[in-house]
């Protein structure tokens, strides 16, 4: 109970429980509907998924500007791979927001605007933003590999037996380790690596229906939800 107060009493954490619901609704009206369930429950569900995710936007009105900011501290990380990977996922996600805020206020009336043509340069910027959190994530794991390789047996030793056979519970129990001792890295490669197929689908580039798209947004909002309820789960810097 203390944990799910901690996480409401934040903003990001009420956007991230939001997400969880809206694409966990997702998942189930499509269930729902292939399953030729009551029409009235799949359009119930549909206006909660779409209820939260105005209500979402409403959350991150003014949210470009921070990020904005946050920019200006990641163009002084030292690692310059780093560096150019962090400044352009927030440059980027600053400008999906905007993009968002621009959709938000044509679809509640207050401009006359495409409101389609802004969705879609929200998800191009969105889908840049990730493409650079998912090769930071990439150069994380090589970073780890690398500082382990010394540490992790030979592929010599896991051959085992008079026939060389492959151990193959020693290559997992040394996979766990790596894993355990870098959950960080995990958790963000996670959920970016689902986060990636919704705006890859809004733009056309892939085809995946409302339940797959609503299953790798259940997974990344709770991927999202540990490193808030864990801080020690969030990968540094960001």
């Amino acid at each position: 109970m203390d944990v799910l107060l901690n996480v409401n009493n934040q903003s990001n954490g009420r956007d991230k429980l939001a997400r969880l619901v809206q694409y966990a609704s997702r998942l189930v009206w499509h269930q729902l509907q292939k399953n030729h369930a009551n029409k009235y429950s799949i359009e119930r569900i549909k206006g909660l998924e779409n209820n939260l995710s105005s209500f979402r936007k409403v959350l991150r009105l003014g949210r470009c500007i921070d990020i904005s900011y946050a920019a200006l501290n990641t163009i002084h990380i030292q690692d310059p791979f780093l560096r150019i990977s962090l400044t352009v996922s927030k440059i980027a996600h600053a400008l999906f927001l905007y993009a968002d805020h621009i959709v938000w206020l044509t679809r509640s009336g207050f401009l006359k605007t495409d409101s389609d043509k802004w969705n879609r340069t929200a998800n191009k910027f969105w889908l840049l933003s990730i493409t650079a959190n998912l090769a930071r994530d990439v150069y994380e794991i090589l970073q780890v590999l690398e500082l382990n390789r010394t540490t992790l047996l030979k592929p010599s030793e896991l051959l085992r037996g008079p026939v060389n056979s492959f151990d193959f519970n020693v290559c997992i129990k040394h996979l766990y380790a790596i894993i355990y001792c870098h959950k960080d890295i995990f958790i963000d490669t996670i959920k970016n690596s689902c986060d990636i197929f919704i705006p890859l689908t809004a733009l056309g580039l892939t085809k995946l229906n409302p339940s797959a798209i609503g299953a790798l947004g259940t997974v990344s909002s709770l991927a999202a939800l540990i490193t808030i309820v864990k801080p020690i789960t969030k990968l540094v810097p960001a």
